[in-house]
């Protein structure tokens, strides 16, 4: 998936595998590792690779970015990435994404648990509507190996 903003920052996104090849147990445990790679609208580039969704957590997203859930807000059992979306412009979504821990830029200055980088990203609702379609025919490859029931 790929979110390209008005102002020249982006982002993409890829589930990538299953961290764990074992089923798990429920789905706390049916982690996927994710390609995250951003930019700023400065040109500031960076790219990680992490297990910071759930199986879960990536139809969530996909659901949130669909338009399905009534919330201005997402986040994760693992705040290495989150979605906000701010109030913007007629007929544009404002979308702040944050990131943290091991979704950090690598030449963001400081330590400690609490450094978080955020971007705002300026969207037309048919830029939303094709990331939100990539999203969903990419997790596809990933469908869920415990019961959702509970989730």
């Amino acid at each position: 998936m790929e979110i390209a903003s008005e102002d020249g920052g982006w982002l993409r996104m890829r589930p990538l595998r299953y961290e764990f090849d074992a089923e798990p147990g429920d789905p706390t445990e049916d982690w996927l590792v994710v390609s995250v790679a951003a930019a700023d609208h400065h040109g500031h580039v960076w790219q990680a690779e992490s297990p910071c969704l759930t199986v879960a957590e990536t139809i969530e997203l996909a659901n949130w970015l669909h338009r399905r859930v009534d919330a201005d807000e997402l986040e994760f059992i693992e705040p290495n990435v989150a979605f906000r979306e701010l109030p913007g412009e007629p007929g544009l979504h404002l979308l702040e994404v944050s990131f943290s821990h091991e979704n950090l830029p690598p030449w963001l200055p400081g330590t400690g648990p609490g450094r978080v980088h955020r971007i705002r990203l300026e969207v037309t609702a048919d830029a939303l509507h094709r990331a939100a379609g990539a999203w969903t025919a990419e997790i596809a490859a990933f469908p869920p190996r415990a019961d959702l029931a509970d989730w």
